[in-house]
């Protein structure tokens, strides 16, 4: 089966009016997508953003499920994210994380202290968070490496 293929534009537009239709959506202002990413029977995913980057579980899984929906029909053309697209996926992953979670609430927050830089080849960018918690900065690095791999 040959899938059609659509632009990260398109799929955003089409996942943001699929999810308006779902009372638990309500509270969803915007999302980005980025990819081409690995998960399982997919080639992109997508991230929140707008109000605190965050909605309810219940949107969550009904933006996942749409997401799965649309993947089993469309492909994303692979295009490198950008800046900001990969810093909102980053700062999502870093809140998420058990070890990063506790460490910003005690410094005050990695993603306001952590630097981007653009290196040449692949992977094309780095992100570096200076901080003496061994743990957190180790979880950091995992986090990049594991964007910087999509």
């Amino acid at each position: 089966m040959v899938k059609d293929r659509k632009s990260e534009e398109e799929l955003r537009q089409m996942m943001l009016a699929a999810a308006r239709k779902h009372e638990e959506c309500g509270e969803l202002e915007d999302l980005f997508i980025f990819g081409p990413t690995p998960r399982p029977d997919a080639n992109w995913g997508f991230g929140i953003a707008g109000k605190d980057n965050k909605v309810s579980v219940a949107c969550y899984a009904r933006l996942d499920q749409i997401a799965s929906d649309l993947q089993a029909k469309y492909e994303l053309h692979p295009v490198r994210a950008s800046r900001r697209d990969i810093e909102a996926r980053v700062w999502s992953l870093v809140r998420d994380h058990p070890t990063l979670g506790a460490s910003l609430s005690r410094t005050g927050g990695a993603y306001e202290v952590a630097t981007f830089r653009e290196l040449e080849g692949r992977p094309n960018w780095t992100m570096e968070w200076l901080t003496d918690d061994r743990l957190a900065k180790a979880a950091f690095e995992r986090v990049v490496r594991s964007v910087n791999a999509n």
